[in-house]
């Protein structure tokens, strides 16, 4: 039984590093791209339809093209406008679901040191442990909380550039077909 927790034990203390490693490179990754989304929520307050607006002028061409070609056009300007988007919001949800996790693990694995610790009556050790063992839980649940805010707005920002340029699909679409029905 004992070369089990051990086997165990040292798998913990293996796993410790690259958890804080992963904990450090999901913060520095949340910087930047905490940085990037005040940068887009900045200019979507200062114009509404700033990062739809060249969607919007490569939609014109197809008021002239047959309702065929229209569509395919229409749908394929609006399915380009989505890719990078979504990007964006499965990288927040991949902190969201990682920063936790990785909180949990790097909480767990030292508190084996600090139970140790206590067992063997150094308390200086027992708090320490605890100390980073805490520390790592915070981290990874701010990790997550604000890439879950960051994802949650950029969700509400891709659906209503959806609709936008939905709308304006649809109206160059029906102009179409009305030229295409005069002539």
């Amino acid at each position: 039984m004992q070369t089990i927790e051990k086997v165990l034990y040292l798998l913990s203390e293996f796993f410790y590093i690259p958890v804080v490693a992963t904990l450090f490179l999901l913060l520095a990754f949340l910087t930047f791209s905490l940085g990037e989304f005040l940068a887009e929520a900045l200019r979507r307050t200062k114009n509404k339809n700033y990062y739809i607006a060249a969607k919007l002028q490569e939609m014109q061409p197809a008021k002239d093209m047959s309702s065929p070609e229209a569509e395919a056009m229409l749908e394929h300007i609006i399915h380009e406008q989505q890719n990078p988007n979504t990007r964006k919001i499965n990288a927040a949800r991949y902190c969201v679901k990682i920063g936790p996790t990785a909180g949990l693990i790097g909480t767990l694995t030292p508190m084996a040191k600090a139970l140790a610790g206590l067992s063997e009556g150094n308390l200086n050790s027992l708090s320490g442990q605890m100390i980073t063992a805490f520390s790592t839980t915070v981290l990874g649940l701010i990790i997550g909380g604000i890439a879950y805010s960051v994802a949650h707005v950029r969700i509400k920002w891709q659906k209503h550039d959806r609709y936008k340029l939905g709308v304006e699909a649809e109206n160059i679409f029906k102009k179409s077909k009305e030229l295409k029905s005069v002539s």
